[in-house]
């Protein structure tokens, strides 16, 4: 069964994503002078999803909701 999920991104666009497009969720903490940041990767074209730090979907929001579908 196919599964799709909403992720919205850090600039509040919304992507319609199956679940089993999703290669990894990765999460890199602040490094100094950059700030920390996470995003998914999609395995169409490398593309990449950058997630909020606070407001939208976040990197626990994602995993929870790739879950939730994997159920």
């Amino acid at each position: 069964m196919i599964k799709f999920i909403w992720i919205r991104d850090s600039d509040n666009v919304e992507h319609f994503v199956n679940v089993h497009h999703i290669v990894r969720v990765c999460k890199v903490p602040a490094n100094g002078k950059h700030s920390a940041y996470a995003y998914v990767i999609l395995h169409e074209a490398s593309r990449e999803i950058v997630l909020s730090n606070d407001k939208y979907d976040t990197f626990d929001d994602v995993v929870a909701k790739i879950q939730g579908a994997r159920a």
